[in-house]
């Protein structure tokens, strides 16, 4: 290792013990016990997937069985995506998380958050491009930034991969999704997104925060494999159950 080398790293420990990092999340000190992402506590809190869930879109199962079986709505109608992959249920600290990251401007959230989605992304999945879920052009105004952007530029710092970011565009506003059911959620997002690149070949990750019935990624990717896409995989921080 060459000079410049060993004073920067000397520099970046000493720095580290004057102003030691602190949990993006709670703001508390990160202790030598503690990884660069949140602090235990906080990490404490998240809780992961069941093993008994749906392989395809992650929904949770009731009860200890470890069965690996498609979900009814899966069985039912085989979703255009592949495969979602996802942090963990959107309950308690990481629904407070996502919360905060989404409409309490604590963007600084998005490295924890990306490097948490990189470790729940099969590391040999063979990806081109990522993808957020977009948000229509005056939600954009009003919260002035799209957390699924967020999230994808940091897992595809991590990966070395790129993120178009006008890619995928939401042409149109609806209402909001909640309270509606899974089929009114269906019809609300139709003829919503619309591709504005060619992804012809490309296999997607499409990015977004939470996934509940799926309806917005699905339509998502159903617009990317309309589009040439060779297949779309998903990845979100919290699953609703």
């Amino acid at each position: 290792m060459g000079v410049f080398p060993r004073i920067k790293k000397f520099l970046l420990l000493l720095f580290k013990q004057l102003f030691p990092p602190a949990c993006p999340l709670c703001g508390h000190t990160l202790s030598s016990k503690d990884t660069d992402v949140l602090c235990t506590e906080c990490l404490a809190g998240f809780k992961a997937l069941p093993d008994a869930h749906c392989p395809t879109c992650a929904l949770p199962f009731s009860g200890g069985s470890n069965s690996s079986h498609l979900c009814g709505r899966c069985t039912v109608h085989q979703p255009a995506y592949v495969k979602v992959y996802a942090v963990g249920l959107y309950e308690q600290s990481l629904r407070q998380a996502i919360h905060q990251f989404k409409f309490s401007r604590k963007v600084g959230l998005d490295r924890s958050l990306g490097v948490l989605l990189d470790e729940v992304v099969a590391s040999d999945l063979t990806l081109d491009l990522v993808v957020p879920v977009p948000l229509y052009r005056k939600r954009l105004q009003q919260r002035s930034y799209n957390q699924a952007l967020l999230l994808a530029r940091e897992f595809a710092r991590i990966r070395k991969l790129s993120v178009p970011t006008d890619l995928l565009l939401k042409v149109r506003d609806t209402e909001p999704q909640q309270g509606l059911s899974a089929k009114q959620r269906g019809q609300n997002l139709q003829g919503v997104f619309n591709l504005q690149g060619s992804v012809s070949g490309a296999t997607v990750l499409l990015v977004d925060d939470v996934l509940t019935t799926g309806a917005t990624v699905e339509a998502c990717s159903q617009v990317l494999l309309a589009g040439g896409a060779k297949a779309v995989y998903v990845a979100v921080i919290g699953r609703a159950a």
